[in-house]
């Protein structure tokens, strides 16, 4: 351990604040008593709101004489953050104490506590917030660090008093000197592994890669600790079919943790117990991610009427099926969905959840791996269950090698082959203005679909509803 955990406050730096995770250790590490400081590119909100109502100062852009000024005792440098950036050049000049965010969270607040992590392609967002929700009903007081924004919260951390920290655990790699998978380094004590399926094209080059990861994920989990995963995925069956620790599957019929919801109403049975609960969040793989959060939490002995009043009570994750807007006419719903089996399961259940509506997909083609062609012949098929698709040119597309880069208008064509009306625009208020073209006598579901702000289209998309069909 540095020498500099032997002083009761640090002053900390933070290279790259205004990420969500990088933000939100901000104000953990303010709780702690200690005094922060950061800088960033892009300052916007409601990142850059939150960290100027912590009274955070914040430095915009990158400079050596930043570093020089504040004179810091450790320096947290984010993922996005590489060589050549003047204040890690300056750093490792003056030999600074310097961490990774992921080894900055284990050193300040997961070392001594039962760690949670929840790993996997899809669905580590709500099944970390309501794992976490449910403990908190249950009187356990956990921490937790999140991806995203749980309604119930309005905040993606939290530091508690209780043995437990529930963190989403990615396998997105740590920071430039630290290229292995953020769940590596919070060394869990219990796991959840949703799913597993190829991803990040930036970092891996094949779903192998990923298996062995997730492999030697399954090994930090010790004897006495619980791995919960989803057996719909060969690759996890695999990985736990010689378990070191408890095991316990769920997602098939004849699974460990088994659910049913019909008509509103969601039962979940394991080892003997049965919970009953009529949840919020709707979709079949919304009701995978609470049979996850259930059997684990039936693994630590909470019951069964807190994890269904949980349940019941749970808003879900701001960007996960977030209705923006809604009346009679029309309805906005902005989801993170940039994969293409996130795609397709958004589609479908918004299309099972409005059976007599038309359903428009809004899509941007942002991530690293959406930008590649290594989805070219999947991604169509994602959209089958929309009635109109209209999709933004991929995101700088230019900074993808050229023999890597998705092919928009094949795509787009695969689409139109399906019987499905596709257009690709190179802005969004082209976009928006076609979308109001085809709201006509039935009512409209609009799906907008991106990991990154979609340059603004939600306000534009809500503001243009409003004037037209009102508050």
């Amino acid at each position: 351990m540095l020498d500099i955990f032997k002083k009761p406050v640090l002053h900390i730096h933070m290279t790259g604040i205004c990420g969500v995770g990088m933000s939100a250790l901000a104000g953990m590490l303010l709780s702690l008593g200690h005094k922060v400081s950061g800088s960033d590119t892009d300052m916007y909100p409601p990142i850059s709101t939150q960290l100027e109502t912590l009274n955070i100062p914040l430095f915009k852009g990158y400079s050596s004489d930043t570093i020089e000024t504040i004179k810091p005792d450790l320096v947290i440098i984010g993922n996005a953050i590489s060589r050549g950036n003047p204040e890690v050049e300056d750093v490792l000049n003056k030999r600074i104490p310097y961490l990774s965010m992921a080894q900055s969270l284990y050193n300040f607040f997961l070392y001594n506590k039962e760690v949670i992590g929840v790993a996997g392609t899809h669905g580590k967002t709500t099944t970390t917030a309501l794992l976490a929700y449910i403990l908190d009903l249950a009187g356990m007081e956990p921490s937790f660090f999140i991806g995203g924004i749980p309604r119930n919260y309005g905040k993606n951390y939290h530091v508690g008093r209780g043995k437990y920290f529930v963190i989403e655990a990615d396998e997105y790699d740590s920071a430039y000197f630290e290229k292995i998978p953020k769940f590596m380094v919070y060394r869990p004590t219990h796991c959840i592994m949703t799913s597993l399926e190829f991803d990040h094209a930036d970092i891996y080059k094949s779903v192998d890669e990923i298996v062995v990861w997730f492999t030697r994920l399954k090994n930090l989990i010790p004897a006495n600790g619980c791995i919960v995963y989803n057996s719909m995925y060969s690759h996890l069956c695999a990985i736990n079919s010689k378990p070191l620790s408890v095991a316990k599957s769920y997602g098939i019929p004849d699974a460990d943790c088994r659910y049913r919801y019909k008509d509103g109403n969601l039962t979940i049975t394991m080892d003997g117990t049965t919970i009953h609960a009529k949840p919020k969040i709707f979709g079949s793989f919304n009701y995978q991610n609470i049979a996850a959060a259930s059997a684990m939490a039936l693994t630590l002995g909470v019951s069964k009427e807190a994890i269904g009043s949980a349940i019941d009570s749970f808003e879900g994750v701001k960007r996960r099926q977030e209705i923006l807007y809604s009346s009679n006419y029309l309805t906005i719903i902005e989801d993170f969905a940039h994969h293409p089996t996130a795609i397709y399961n958004v589609l479908h259940e918004v299309s099972e959840h409005y059976p007599k509506s038309k359903i428009i997909a809004l899509y941007e083609p942002r991530s690293a791996t959406s930008r590649r062609n290594i989805f070219q012949h999947q991604l169509p098929l994602a959209f089958c269950d929309a009635d109109f698709v209209l999709m933004k040119r991929p995101y700088r597309l230019d900074k993808v090698p050229k023999q890597e880069q998705i092919n928009i208008g094949r795509v787009i064509d695969d689409i139109r082959g399906q019987s499905v009306p596709a257009f690709v625009f190179e802005t969004v208020d082209e976009m928006v203005h076609e979308a109001f073209k085809q709201i006509q006598d039935k009512h409209t579901v609009m799906v907008v679909m991106s990991n990154g702000n979609f340059d603004g289209i939600y306000d534009i998309l809500v503001s243009q509803a409003q004037k037209i069909f009102g508050n």
